[in-house]
């Protein structure tokens, strides 16, 4: 999942430069959906792994919800900053 991750991130940085300089707006949902699904995904699977384990395993699940959940949103926000950046720049540039 860690390497999935860092396609991720390389891909919505690169896209959001991309799409940034290109004033296309619906981009800035495309990250989020990403991130989301990976955190769905992920969170399956340990619960899939777990079953009806003991309470330190439902502990640990959660914990990695938590964190995968605060990655999720400092990705995309950091797309969105990546883009208004990207977007600015381009206009000042008379794109």
């Amino acid at each position: 999942m860690r390497d999935v991750e860092r396609v991720l991130v390389i891909g919505s940085a690169l896209g959001s430069l991309v799409f940034g300089a290109a004033h296309y707006a619906p981009w800035l949902v495309v990250p989020a959906f990403a991130f989301t699904a990976l955190l769905i995904a992920e969170d399956r699977a340990v619960n899939r792994r777990i079953g009806s384990g003991t309470w330190p395993s439902i502990g640990y699940a959660r914990f990695l919800f938590g964190t995968n959940l605060y990655l999720t949103l400092r990705n995309t926000v950091l797309s969105a900053a990546i883009f208004a950046i990207a977007s600015t720049v381009s206009s000042l540039l008379g794109g």
